[in-house]
């Protein structure tokens, strides 16, 4: 039996990748070294709501890649999906990290997330506030 196959006999929650980022590509991280990270949840109830929210996130990395090296002061991580076990309706969490590359650009923008577009943007998905969470964490000096 596979080590997937016994987890999912015993319900347990399964994330499954569904867009790649920095840390899953290491051509596009290049020799950039981050000097913090965010980890961004969102709780879809529904798989619809989860759907826009993926392909949101999918259509921001798009623009993203067009920017020029010189503004890359931050990228996108994988991004995951984790299904809400017994949700009828399809829904789970969206699991996105943030690589922040410059500490002057992570300390102005950290926040940026419960800024005024982003809430904007939350709205058209169809998540509330209370349904995302950001955690932020530094790294260490080697």
């Amino acid at each position: 039996m596979s080590i997937v196959k016994e987890f999912i006999d015993k319900s347990a929650p399964t994330r499954v990748r569904v867009l790649n980022g920095e840390d899953t590509d290491a051509d596009r991280r290049g020799d950039k070294k981050s000097v913090a990270r965010s980890e961004c949840t969102y709780y879809c109830p529904d798989e619809a709501t989860a759907r826009r929210c993926i392909d949101a996130l999918a259509e921001s990395d798009k623009r993203l890649r067009e920017r020029p090296e010189e503004l890359m002061l931050w990228d996108w991580q994988a991004t995951y999906f984790e299904a809400e076990q017994d949700n009828p309706n399809g829904g789970g969490t969206v699991i996105l990290g943030v690589a922040w590359y410059d500490q002057a650009f992570f300390d102005e923008r950290r926040d940026a997330g419960f800024g005024t577009m982003h809430q904007r943007i939350y709205q058209q998905l169809g998540i509330p506030l209370e349904n995302i969470e950001v955690t932020h964490w530094a790294r260490l000096a080697a």
